[in-house]
């Protein structure tokens, strides 16, 4: 096995609600390449949130965020390796974050040459992230005060659900 550090950015989206004690509750996650990526993601999911719950004031705040230059700040704090975030407010008490983060993770690959694939339409990433840039405090950020979930770092082993499972 051959271990690679590489650059990259956690994007992860949570969603808070009365249901489970607003305890985060995953939407997505991922690493992505670039700043570019998590922001252009960022862009098309709040543009299609209204299916979300939002109310006509909180759509009225995405919008002007993903149309009107509101992504371009936090494209910059990405290029210089801080975090970002945006928070929207959903009816019946709860919330939604949208949460990018530079890190460093670990990649491993076989060293040989590679002698099983892996079944179609099942992609495995295991990653260990490293937060880079400011270090937070923990406990510093609470949900629905305008940003981040506080420091997280830790393995994380994410393998997407089959259709059969």
């Amino acid at each position: 096995m051959t271990a690679l550090v590489a650059h990259g950015f956690r994007f992860e989206v949570l969603r808070y609600g009365p249901a489970t004690g607003f305890v985060p509750e995953p939407v997505d996650l991922r690493i992505l390449p670039g700043p570019r990526d998590t922001i252009r993601i960022i862009r098309v999911q709040l543009r299609t949130s209204h299916v979300l719950g939002l109310t006509p004031r909180e759509t009225t705040r995405a919008l002007h965020w993903v149309d009107q230059g509101g992504w371009v700040q936090a494209l910059a704090a990405l290029h210089r390796g801080e975090p970002c975030g945006f928070t929207l407010l959903l009816r019946k008490g709860r919330h939604i974050e949208w949460h990018v983060r530079p890190v460093r993770y670990l990649t491993l690959a076989p060293s040989g040459p590679l002698t099983e694939q892996p079944p179609p339409g099942r992609h495995v990433r295991r990653h260990a992230c490293m937060p880079t840039g400011r270090r937070e405090q923990a406990g510093s950020r609470r949900p629905g005060r305008g940003g981040g979930i506080g420091s997280r770092t830790g393995v994380t082993s994410w393998v997407p659900p089959s259709p059969g499972r």
